[in-house]
Order: structure tokens, then sequence, then C-alpha cells
């Protein structure tokens, strides 16, 4: 049955995200010109710095990743941590989201992680990117609100966040329900990170919320490198790109979200700049992701491998 889900997510995931930059190239394709010309005037050294702060992100996710199972009583090696989860991470793009998380799960067994703590960990890590990435996106409801044209992502945006309160309160409920059956009766301690003491619920959600404000930063300054944005949107724009970043991770056919965040990155910023541009720039800055993710795990591989080298 499992084999069967796994198979039709396949085959419907990578058809809806092509379809989803087939759309996006021919949005951008009546405007040609326009997109030579942005291609034509892009700033590698603010690219250089968007690669680095995608980095210093992914860095983030694996420490995230090392402190939630360093709360769990497995203190591992920051290197090999960050090197197993960007492996397990990269299984992102496998249609479904399924892959990664039993990647997950099969390469810290090997180092000695509980596979059922593993699993645990991994819903924790779940409830901390929706409710942290909301949070942050909280920041980009002024450029929302103020858009000409926002009726259309105003009700996105609402249905987005509605199904991320959803994802967290079943998930909280479920987990609250299950700690209460195995004979813990603190049922409303446990609906958000259940078996976290308060201290370590607040270290979490902080490294998650600067995680993400990381990403949003990121991709802004991605661009940047290709459009000028005005000083006093950048930290609402950056709330945004994150927001993006939750409408994709929520999206479990279409890999990594692909299509889905290029989609509403397109969509709100058609407000500063053609339809055209604003594809463009969806497209660009998830290439100069996709390049940063790749950097990111050699230098892991490199760093593992020169560790092992060193017993």
């Amino acid at each position: 049955m499992n084999k069967a889900i796994s198979t039709f997510k396949f085959l419907i995931g990578w058809p809806l995200a092509f379809l989803a930059i087939a759309f996006l190239i021919k949005l951008t394709l009546p405007n040609f010109q326009v997109v030579v010309k942005n291609l034509g005037s892009i700033n590698f050294m603010l690219v250089f710095l968007s690669v680095l702060v995608f980095l210093l992100y992914f860095l983030l996710r694996s420490y995230l990743w090392k402190t939630i199972l360093k709360f769990k009583g497995y203190k591992l090696p920051f290197k090999k941590t960050a090197y197993l989860w960007e492996i397990s991470e990269f299984k992102r793009y496998v249609p479904g989201n399924v892959w990664s998380f039993l990647s997950r799960v099969s390469l810290f067994s090997d180092v000695g992680v509980d596979k059922k703590v593993a699993g645990l960990a991994l819903l924790d890590e779940i409830q901390l990117l929706i409710f942290a990435s909301a949070i942050v996106s909280i920041f980009s409801l002024p450029l929302i609100l103020n858009a000409n044209e926002s009726l259309k992502l105003f009700n996105e945006m609402k249905l987005i966040v509605s199904v991320s309160a959803v994802a967290v309160i079943a998930y909280s409920l479920a987990v609250a329900f299950i700690f209460r059956l195995r004979g813990n009766k603190q049922f409303f301690k446990n609906l958000f990170l259940p078996g976290y003491s308060l201290k370590e619920k607040t270290i979490l959600i902080l490294i998650a919320i600067v995680t993400f404000f990381t990403f949003g930063l990121a991709t802004l300054i991605a661009c940047l490198a290709v459009f000028p944005f005005n000083f006093n949107l950048y930290l609402e724009l950056s709330a945004f790109f994150t927001f993006a970043f939750l409408a994709g991770y929520l999206s479990f056919i279409t890999p990594m979200g692909l299509g889905v965040r290029e989609g509403v990155v397109t969509l709100g910023l058609t407000k500063f700049m053609l339809v055209s541009t604003a594809g463009f720039l969806s497209i660009f800055s998830r290439i100069i992701l996709i390049i940063s993710e790749l950097v990111f795990l050699l230098i892991a591989l490199f760093l593992n491998k020169a560790n092992n080298a060193k017993r």
C-alpha cells in the first residue's frame, strides 16, 4: 500500500512541478527582452553574498537538528550531523516529501540514534519549521495588505496560514493524545514540542525563527542582485519570501514545493514589476538556493571525510 502511494506521488508530483515551471516560463517569454536585460545586469557580488547567507541558513538548519537530538540525549559531532542531515535533505528532490524523512531515520540510526527517537525528532522539526516560518511570515502582512492587487494573494495567504494552523494543531493534538495514552496526563503541556523543558523549547524556537529570517534575507539578496527594491521594504520582502517557503513546504506532492514557491513569489512581486520579471526573479532565486545547497553539501562532505581521515 505504501509503495503504491509513493508511486502515485511520484507519477503526479513531477508532472505538476514541471507544469508549474512551464507556466512561469510562459509568463516570462512574452517579455523576453526584459529578462535578457535583467540577466545582463546581475550584480555578482550580491549573488555571492546571497550564497553565503544561504550557506548560513543550511548551517542553522543542521544546527537545529543537532540541538533537537542533543535535547533527546544524543550528542553527535556537528560535522557528522551536518553531513548526514544534508544527505537526507537532498532527498527532497524526490516527489512526495517522504524520502528525506525515511533517509534521515536510516542515516542517523547508523550512528546510534534510535529509529523511534529519530522519527519523533523529525515530527518535532516539522512542527518547528511550520511554526517558525509562520511567525516570520507575519512581518510580510503590511506588504500584502497594502498591495493594489492584494486580494488574490491575501486569500492565498489566508489559505496557507489556515493549513499551517491546522497542521500544527492536528499534529499537537495527536502527539498529546499519544502521550496521554502512555500515562503522561499533562495533556496541554504536550501540545507543543512534548518531552522538552520550557528552556529547551525556547532555545529551539529561537534557533528556528533566526533560521527562517536568514532564509528570507538570502532570497532577498538574490533578488536584489537583479532588481533594486526600496530599502524600506527589505524586512517585509524577507518575511514574504519566508512565507513563500512555507507555501512550498506545505505542498506534499511536488518535490521541494517546486513551482508552488515560485508561483507565490511571482504573484507577490507583480506589485513592483512586470509579471515576466517577477517570474524570472522567482526562478533565479530558486537556482541560487540550489547552487548554495550543492556548495553546502560539498563542504559538509569534505569536512566529514577530513574528520574521518584524522581517526
